[in-house]
């Protein structure tokens, strides 16, 4: 027979899990704004530098016109 203290352990500590485990989740299954660099921030060999919203591609850019 489980205690009352005990319960009360378990259930925190699955809640708590289930908290880690959804979070975890949510931010690898979230969709993606589109405004995020996938060459990490090497504007001189992307190829998409010409519709690039991002700030490090206009700097880019306007230093490269």
């Amino acid at each position: 027979m489980q205690s009352r203290r005990e319960f009360i352990n378990k259930s925190l500590r699955l809640a708590g899990m289930a908290v880690l485990v959804g979070g975890s989740g949510y931010l690898l299954m979230r969709d993606d704004n589109g405004e995020s660099c996938d060459f990490d921030f090497v504007c001189k060999n992307c190829r998409k530098a010409k519709e690039c919203t991002l700030p490090e591609a206009k700097v880019f850019n306007g230093n490269n016109k």
